[in-house]
């Protein structure tokens, strides 16, 4: 059964669907380097649906954006308007706490304190009629998760989805539903197969190192101990808010300890916290009591403080091999000092390896997938079983000017003035032959503070900042304001490369014409980047490259392809650091960058629109 939803297949979607075709048969992986433009996301998945619609397999596309969800669910919705006798059966799942409405701390809709249980459950636990009739009703209309929760105004929509699973042919998802083993556990067990059974597709995938590193990594702050002493006292925990204090003063001598008053950041042992606390109470114990309060807490508010401790000091029993456990003092947004301990995880394989490796098949594919061999390494493929391949871009060449500027760098031992007023001078004489507006993405807030002042006198453009106090609702108002000067032509965005703006954000058209990438967006060598390093450099031997400046290299060519995003855009791409000439850093580029050298980047940027007008 022939399922591509589009009338012609382009070349390069052709021979990625083979490539995802190839994985599934030899049962392995396939990991894919696949542009913007490609389709990669119609060419990974109709692969799967054809072996799930002619087996007992399920294809789990995960993604870690809302926007890839609906292209996702779109894509089955093309595959069942044009073939009668498809009947691609869909599923979108989303965090619990977004669905269920149940005020316990369980929230899985099953308790007694769900107001819907009755409606979705009988008494032996069994679905009712009513939620069979409702899993029947929406099973065959590719639905988001947000359209079932409309629909479901009597049952719980959190439960309506995971049995949804037992049906579904393609189950669209998050990250962490696969990625974290108790919520693979159950949504496996809702979905009545197993691992084995699954073709997982991971949209972004160059985001998956971090994002499941994250998954096991917690921290713990002055401030959240603080609310959840309140919290303990607010709801009659007078014991359990006796303890929280005393942990408190436990942190904050640690803190005195190790950090005094100039340092800003210290290593410390699993004991310099556990031994303590056995000290005044016992350490099992504590946790315990903490998540009994919460339980009662969670009666009255969604979320619990208590819960939050009792979390942290749980995992802070866990493993040493693969974390890094520091103290450190957090500048607030808003300026604020704070005490805050963490427990980061290092290594992404606790989460990946078992998924990628002991599914059916699985693809992972990205626009910045590179170099893969590091992909493959970091999350703990199976070299014997993948294919790795790099697609170029399907865009017009001719389409994009690509430039690097040797004379530039945010190298620390070069930031001085001289440098911020260089950079300024070269951006505002740039941004006047970019017929069109400019983005500028920075590896740094408080860089981009300082370049900032220094254009302001430069350049009569209207500027539109990322700032780092703004919550998600004040960004979009920044990027929806931007969008609305797009006829003048006349504006610049300044963003951070790490930020909300330098990924999963699309300028499409008129909004955007020119990209400028401000030096290299390394991360703060802290205690948990350096023990980065040195857990990948004893486990693969590059460790800077894997731990520090690939990554790096990633953030600037994700905010480099804000500018470029379907085959009429027409733009500029201008690396502002002389590293990005260096041969360490040109091979992470995708293989269809061609960079060019230029002192004076104006003179190419006016030839290149002019050429266009």
């Amino acid at each position: 059964m022939n399922l591509f939803p589009f009338d012609q297949k382009r070349d390069k979607q052709a021979e990625m669907m083979e490539k995802v075709n190839s994985a599934i048969d030899r049962e392995g992986t396939l990991v894919s380097h696949a542009p913007t433009g490609l389709g990669k996301t119609a060419a990974s998945l109709t692969p799967g649906l054809e072996e799930a619609l002619q087996s007992d397999n399920k294809v789990l596309f995960l993604t870690p954006r809302n926007s890839q969800h609906q292209i996702a669910l779109e894509t089955a919705k093309k595959i069942n308007e044009r073939h009668e006798d498809a009947n691609v059966k869909t599923v979108d799942l989303i965090g619990k706490d977004h669905l269920c409405e149940a005020d316990s701390i369980s929230r899985t809709g099953e308790g007694p304190d769900c107001p819907r249980h009755d409606n979705t459950f009988t008494d032996s636990h069994e679905l009712t009629d009513k939620a069979k009739r409702k899993i029947k009703e929406l099973q065959n209309e590719a639905l988001t998760a947000e359209e079932v929760k409309k629909r479901c105004n009597e049952v719980c929509a959190y439960q309506i989805s995971l049995y949804m699973t037992q049906k579904a042919d393609l189950i669209v998802a998050d990250y962490f539903h696969m990625f974290h083993p108790a919520v693979r556990d159950i949504v496996l067990e809702k979905a009545e197969i197993d691992l084995s059974d699954t073709i997982i597709v991971v949209d972004e995938a160059h985001n998956v190192p971090s994002r499941t590193r994250s998954l096991f990594s917690n921290n713990l702050s002055i401030p959240n101990i603080d609310r959840a002493i309140t919290e303990a006292e607010k709801f009659g925990f007078y014991p359990e808010q006796e303890n929280l204090e005393r942990l408190k003063d436990e942190v904050l001598r640690l803190a005195r300890e190790r950090l005094g008053q100039q340092e800003h950041e210290d290593t410390v042992g699993k004991k310099d916290l556990k031994d303590p606390i056995d000290n005044f109470h016992s350490y099992e114990e504590l946790i315990v009591d903490l998540e009994t309060a919460a339980e009662e807490i969670h009666e009255e508010k969604e979320k619990s403080y208590c819960a939050g401790v009792a979390e942290f000091l749980d995992a802070w029993k866990g493993k040493d091999e693969g974390f890094v456990r520091s103290i450190k003092r957090v500048i607030g947004d808003g300026g604020d000092r704070r005490i805050q301990i963490n427990y980061s995880c290092l290594n992404p394989q606790i989460s990946t390896e078992k998924p990628l490796n002991d599914s059916k098949a699985s693809v992972l594919m990205s626009g910045t997938l590179t170099p893969p061999s590091m992909y493959v390494d970091l999350l703990g493929i199976d070299e014997d079983k993948n294919e790795s391949v790099e697609f170029g871009s399907p865009f017009p060449e001719e389409n994009k000017l690509e430039l690097v500027i040797p004379t530039l760098t945010t190298k620390y031992e070069e930031r001085d003035e001289s440098m911020r007023q260089k950079y300024a001078w070269y951006l505002s004489k740039s941004f006047d032959a970019v017929d069109g507006n400019c983005a500028v993405f920075f590896p740094s807030y408080n860089f981009m503070y300082k370049i900032k002042e220094e254009l302001e006198q430069h350049t009569d453009r209207k500027i539109f900042t990322e700032d780092r106090s703004l919550d998600k609702e004040g960004k979009q108002e920044v990027l929806d304001d931007f969008a609305a000067t797009a006829k003048q032509g006349e504006s610049v965005l300044l963003g951070v490369a790490a930020g909300s703006f330098g990924e999963g954000i699309d300028y499409p058209g008129e909004k955007l014409k020119g990209v400028f990438i401000v030096g290299l967006p390394l991360q703060r060598p802290d205690l948990e980047t350096k023990g980065l390093i040195d857990f990948l450099d004893e486990k693969f031997g590059k460790g800077w490259d894997y731990g520090y400046s690939y990554p790096a290299m990633n953030r600037a060519v994700q905010a480099a392809g804000r500018c470029i995003r379907s085959k009429e855009d027409e733009g500029v791409i201008v690396y502002m650091d002389k590293r990005y000439s260096w041969s360490n850093y040109r091979k992470v580029f995708p293989p269809e960058t061609s960079l060019k050298k230029s002192r004076a980047p104006w003179q190419e940027v006016e030839a290149f629109f002019e050429e266009r007008n």
